[in-house]
C-alpha cells in the first residue's frame, strides 16, 4: 500500500515539474518578447531626452528613488525684463472707497501697476482693389495697375497667408482645429481644402528660398546631418536635416536613406567636413566627425552586462572628458594635429585593453569602425564632437509626425520640407519671425 502511495506521489510530482516546466518555457518566451518591445523604446540609439524608463538613484539602504526633475542645483534661471509702458493712464478715484463721499484729494504718492494684455481679436478685413487699366502716351502699351497688397493670385493677402503657415507649421495645428481656431478667434470661415491651398502657395513661395540654401549648404565650413523614418503615401520614406555651424537648416524628405541623397545636396565632389552617427551612409564623407553622444550611449548600454563593461564605459567617458577640456581651452591649430594623434592612440588603446572580452563585442565594433573620425572637430575651431545640434533640429520634425502620422502625397512631402526649412532656420538661429515669416509672394 505504501508503495502505491509514494508511486501516486512520484507520479503528481513528475505531472507537476512538467506543468511547471511548460509554464516557465511560456514566461521565459514572454519575457524575450517583451526585451525585444522594450529595446524599440531603450536602445543605445535613444537619446536620453527620449527615454520611457529613467534610472533612478539609491540611497544607503540601496532603495532606488526616482530623480528630481527640473533645472539642475546652480541654474541662474530667467527673469521677463521689465518691458516700457506704451501708454500711461492716472487713475484716480472719484468717491471714498469707505463713506461714499466725492470730496477728495489727489496726494504725492501712487502706486505703479504695470498690465500686459492683448488688444481684441483682430477681424478679416476685406479691402476691394479697383486696378485701373492705363495707357502709356509715349510708347502706347495698355496694361492693368499693380499694388503691393494685392496679389496676383488668389483672394488672400500676406499677412493672412503667413497666420495660416504659422498655424500650421509653428503651432503644429491640424488643418480641421486651425479651421476652428480662425472661425472662433478672427470670425473667419475657410474649407479645409481653402487652408490646404494657402499652405501649398507658401511653399511655392519657400521653394526659390530652399534651392538658396542648398548653395549655403554646400559652401558652409561643416554641417550637422541626422535623418529620420517618415510616412509618405503610406510608404516609407526618410526625412533628412543638414544644418550649417551658423544654423542655417535644410530639410529633406526622400525615399533613400543611402548614399546618393548625401551625393545630391552636398554634390558628387564633396571634400567638406559633416558630423553624423554611424550609419553606413556617411562612410561617404570624406571628413567625418563621428558623434560622441551615440559612443557614449553605446558603452553605457553595457555597464550592467559585466564589471568590465562599467569600466569600459568610465574609460571612454574619460577620453571624451579630455576631449571636452581640451577644446575648452581653445589650443592652437599646431596643438590641434599633436594633441590628436595622442588621443587617437589613447583610444585604440582602450579598445585593445576589452578586445577579449566576448560580451563586449558590440561597443568595441561600433568603437572600432570610427577610427579615424572620433577626433576630427579638433581639426576645425567650433566644430562640435557630437551631433546634439542635428538632433535638435530634428525634434520638431518627430513631434510633427507623430501630429500627423504621415504626408498622403508626394507633393505634401515637398511642400513641407520647403516651409519647414524656412521656419527651422529662424527657430534654430534664435531669430524672431519677420512680419513675412521671410516668405516673398509673387505680386
Amino acid at each position: 500500500m505504501k508503495s502505491q502511495k509514494y508511486i501516486r506521489q512520484l507520479e503528481e510530482t513528475l505531472k507537476r515539474n512538467q506543468e511547471l516546466e511548460k509554464e516557465n518555457e511560456k514566461l521565459k518566451n514572454e519575457i524575450e518578447g517583451l526585451k525585444k518591445r522594450l529595446l524599440f523604446y531603450e536602445n543605445p540609439n535613444t537619446p536620453p531626452s527620449a527615454r520611457k524608463l529613467q534610472k533612478a538613484e539609491k540611497t544607503t539602504e540601496n532603495i532606488p528613488i526616482p530623480k528630481k526633475r527640473g533645472a539642475p542645483n546652480g541654474h541662474k534661471g530667467a527673469s521677463r525684463p521689465t518691458k516700457q509702458p506704451d501708454e500711461i493712464k492716472d487713475v484716480i478715484a472719484d468717491y471714498c472707497e469707505k463713506c461714499n463721499s466725492s470730496n477728495i484729494e489727489k496726494q504725492e504718492e501712487y502706486e505703479v501697476s504695470l498690465i500686459e494684455d492683448l488688444p481684441p481679436p483682430q477681424k478679416i478685413k476685406t479691402t476691394q482693389y479697383n486696378r485701373w487699366k492705363v495707357k502709356c502716351n509715349d510708347c502706347g502699351h495698355q496694361f492693368i495697375s499693380k499694388h503691393p497688397d494685392c496679389p496676383k493670385i488668389g483672394n488672400f493677402g500676406i499677412f493672412l497667408l503667413v497666420y495660416i503657415v504659422m498655424l500650421k507649421f509653428h503651432l503644429r495645428g491640424v488643418i480641421r482645429k486651425i479651421q476652428d481656431y480662425v472661425l472662433q478667434y478672427n470670425d473667419f470661415e475657410i474649407s479645409p481644402k481653402g487652408i490646404h491651398d494657402i499652405l501649398l502657395r507658401a511653399g511655392s513661395a519657400c521653394k526659390n528660398d530652399y534651392e538658396d540654401k542648398i548653395r549655403k549648404i554646400r559652401s558652409a565650413k561643416w554641417r550637422y546631418i541626422d535623418e529620420t523614418g517618415i510616412k509618405v503615401n503610406g510608404e516609407n520614406w526618410w526625412l533628412w536635416i543638414f544644418r550649417t555651424e551658423t544654423n542655417e537648416t535644410l530639410v529633406v524628405i526622400r525615399k533613400s536613406r543611402g548614399t546618393k541623397v548625401l551625393e545630391e545636396i552636398l554634390g558628387s565632389g564633396h571634400k567638406g567636413a559633416n558630423i553624423a552617427d554611424g550609419w553606413r551612409a556617411y562612410s561617404w564623407i570624406d571628413k567625418l566627425q563621428r558623434c560622441w553622444a551615440h559612443l557614449l550611449r553605446e558603452v553605457d548600454h553595457f555597464i550592467d552586462t559585466s564589471e568590465n563593461g562599467e569600466r569600459l564605459s568610465e574609460d571612454i567617458h574619460a577620453c571624451f572628458k579630455k576631449l571636452r577640456d581640451f577644446l575648452d581651452r581653445d589650443p592652437s591649430i599646431e596643438e590641434r594635429r599633436e594633441k590628436k594623434a595622442v588621443f587617437e592612440k589613447e583610444l585604440e588603446a582602450v579598445a585593445a585593453k576589452y578586445s577579449e572580452f566576448k560580451e563586449l563585442e558590440k561597443p568595441l565594433t561600433y568603437l572600432k569602425n570610427g577610427f579615424g573620425c572620433w577626433y576630427t572637430c579638433m581639426l576645425f575651431p567650433g566644430m562640435e564632437p557630437t551631433n546634439n545640434l542635428g538632433e535638435q533640429a530634428m525634434r520638431e520634425h518627430v513631434i510633427m509626425r507623430k501630429i500627423i502620422g504621415c504626408f498622403r502625397s508626394e507633393n505634401g512631402a515637398k511642400n513641407y520640407q520647403y516651409i519647414a526649412s524656412l521656419l527651422a532656420t529662424c527657430v534654430n538661429g534664435g531669430q524672431k519671425f519677420p512680419i513675412s515669416g521671410g516668405i516673398k509672394f509673387p505680386s
